[in-house]
């Protein structure tokens, strides 16, 4: 297999102050990599977005639906599945590394993914969703909105692609998505569920390599076996709590350590030993 040609999908909706310092970071850590930009906000502060970022951005474009911020989040699989049948079409990529604007990537794209080859699919803490329903929100039965969606999802997965086998799920922090799953997943119509069991089961029913061999291990939050970990543990996390400072700085110090942590909502300024 070969490796894919790489582009950051850099996903945001809000705090632009902060994503210009994310963009600004990204831009003088891969300076040949093309970095698209994907705007989920309010429809009234696209051209503010545009007018703010748009320089730092190979290219921009703004989600056109008209829902609420909510409901953009529980979809966001809807908007990326927009911007590549919309815009993506049109662009030089193979495989979208998705950057959110809350995420550290404090490295190369081509380094921090040099195991990435054509065609593979990357989710973090990728598992068969039977070993998450006791605990995990999206899927406990003790939650019957979002079990419903789920049931939904397994219904339409049958009727639709004749499709009973496991289900998948993850953490939508560290995604890569080659072009072969969103060309076909953007022309599909959308399906009911959330995208962190949505996404990793249909690039399975679709036939898409998932990679396992990388170091991006998340920190399942709700999971009895590791809801305890001490928080400099915790690089990877869906938590509104954010990741520990000291852990980042640690890693960036040492020549093996992580690149990538999630959630961070502030700015952040590499050391200038590392700039």
């Amino acid at each position: 297999m070969t490796r894919p040609r790489l582009a950051v999908l850099f996903w945001f909706y809000k705090e632009l102050d902060v994503c210009r310092g994310r963009l600004t970071l990204l831009r003088r850590l891969n300076p040949g990599t093309a970095i698209y930009g994907l705007y989920g906000g309010p429809l009234d502060r696209a051209g503010e977005a545009q007018a703010r970022l748009g320089d730092l951005l190979d290219d921009f474009y703004a989600y056109p639906g008209a829902q609420d911020p909510h409901w953009k989040w529980i979809n966001g699989d809807q908007l990326i599945a927009a911007w590549a049948r919309e815009r993506g079409a049109s662009l030089v990529w193979d495989t979208v590394v998705v950057v959110q604007w809350d995420m550290l990537l404090l490295g190369p794209v081509r380094d921090i993914f040099s195991g990435l080859q054509n065609d593979e699919a990357l989710f973090s803490g990728f598992r068969p969703l039977s070993e998450t329903e006791a605990w995990w929100g999206w899927s406990r039965r003790d939650q019957p909105e979002r079990r419903r969606r789920l049931d939904g999802f397994i219904e339409q997965l049958k009727l639709r692609y004749g499709y009973d086998g496991p289900l998948f799920a993850c953490l939508f922090i560290v995604v890569c998505l080659p072009r072969r799953f969103l060309e076909r997943y953007a022309c599909e119509p959308p399906m009911d569920g959330f995208l962190e069991y949505k996404v990793p089961t249909l690039a399975r029913v679709f036939g898409v390599p998932v990679t396992l061999d990388h170091p991006f291990t998340p920190w399942w939050g709700s999971e009895p076996a590791t809801r305890d970990i001490p928080a400099h543990c915790r690089l990877l996390s869906a938590a509104e709590e954010e990741t520990d400072l000291d852990a980042i700085m640690d890693h960036l110090m040492r020549e093996d350590g992580a690149r990538v942590f999630h959630p961070w909502r502030r700015p952040f300024h590499l050391p200038c030993e590392l700039s």
